[in-house]
C-alpha cells in the first residue's frame, strides 16, 4: 500500500499553509527575496507576492517582513513565526510518515502516538527500548514501583521517585518506554539456576536465546520474548563461567528495577 499524506493548514476555515506555500517561505528564507524565492519555488511572483500577502494578514503575526526595492532591490526575512512554522510543519510531515509507518505495520500500536514514536523513531543509547503499559503503581514514602506490561506474559518493574510519578503524570493503563542498558542486564538459564542467583533480580523476563556474541572479556547476548520483541544483555564473561549457553535454549534476562527508566507523554 503506497499511501501519502498531505498536510494543509486552515485558519477560520480557510487555506492558510500547504506544501507550495511551505516551499515558498524556504525559498524566501534561503534567497532573502520574494522574486528569487518565487523562482527557486517554481511559481510566479505575483502567486508568491499574493500567497505572503495573504498570510501576512490572516494572521496576528505577520510571516515575511519585506523591504521596499532600492538601488539593489528589496529584500525578505522570514519572522521568528515565519520560522517556526516550517520547523511546525516539517514536524507534522514526520508525524504523517510514522502514522503511514505503523498502518503497514500489523504490530504497530496505533491506538498510541507513543508506541509508534518508539517503533519508528525514537532513538536512544540504551540498548532495550521496550513499549508497555502500567499494570500497577505501588507508592511508598520515596520512591515508587511501577509495574509495566510489555507483553502478557512479560511485566518489568520499575522504581522511580515519588516525585517521577508525579512529574509524568503516572497512572494505571498509561502508556509508557522503558529504557535498559545492556550491561544492566545479566543472564541465567533454566537448567541451571546458581546460588541462588535469580532471587537477586527482581525482573526475571523468560525467553529463548537468539544470537550471541563473545570477545576475550565479554559477551553480547539477545533474548527473544516474542517473534517481535527481545532484549539485549551485555555480560562479562566471568559471570558466564557456570553457564552453558546454546542458542534456543531458554535464559532469563534478569536486571534490577532501579536500573530501569520510564518515559512518557505527559
Amino acid at each position: 500500500m503506497n499511501l501519502t499524506a498531505i498536510a494543509t493548514l486552515q485558519m477560520n476555515n480557510k487555506m492558510f499553509a500547504n506544501p507550495r506555500r511551505i516551499a515558498l517561505l524556504k525559498s524566501i528564507d534561503a534567497t532573502g527575496s520574494i522574486s528569487q524565492g518565487a523562482k527557486l519555488a517554481g511559481i510566479s511572483y505575483k502567486t508568491a507576492f499574493d500567497a505572503i500577502k495573504d498570510m501576512n494578514t490572516s494572521n496576528e503575526q505577520p510571516l515575511v517582513n519585506c523591504e521596499k526595492g532600492g538601488k539593489g532591490g528589496g529584500g525578505a526575512t522570514l519572522t521568528r513565526f515565519g520560522q517556526r512554522l516550517i520547523q511546525m510543519y516539517d514536524l507534522l510531515n514526520k508525524i504523517q510518515d510514522m502514522g503511514l509507518q505503523a498502518l503497514n505495520d500489523e504490530n504497530a500500536p496505533l491506538d498510541s502516538l507513543l508506541g509508534v514514536m518508539s517503533r519508528f523513531s525514537l532513538q536512544t543509547s540504551a540498548r532495550n527500548q521496550l513499549f508497555g503499559h502500567i499494570n500497577t503503581i505501588e507508592t511508598h514514602d520515596l520512591y515508587d514501583v511501577v509495574t509495566i506490561a510489555i507483553t502478557d506474559q512479560h511485566q518489568i518493574q520499575a522504581t522511580i521517585t515519588h516525585g517521577s510519578t508525579l512529574r509524568l503524570h503516572l497512572k494505571q493503563n498509561k502508556d509508557v518506554v522503558t529504557l535498559i542498558k545492556a550491561p544492566a542486564i545479566t543472564v541465567c538459564s533454566e537448567e541451571n539456576l546458581i546460588h541462588g542467583k535469580r532471587d537477586r533480580f527482581d525482573n526475571q523476563l523468560l525467553g529463548t536465546l537468539t544470537a550471541m556474541t563473545q570477545d576475550k572479556q565479554s559477551t553480547e547476548i539477545t533474548i527473544s520474548l516474542t517473534d517481535e520483541i527481545s532484549i539485549c544483555a551485555f555480560v562479562d564473561n566471568q559471570d558466564l563461567m557456570d553457564e552453558t549457553l546454546r542458542l534456543g535454549m531458554p535464559i532469563y534476562g534478569l536486571f534490577h528495577s532501579t536500573q530501569v527508566i520510564v518515559a512518557s507523554m505527559c
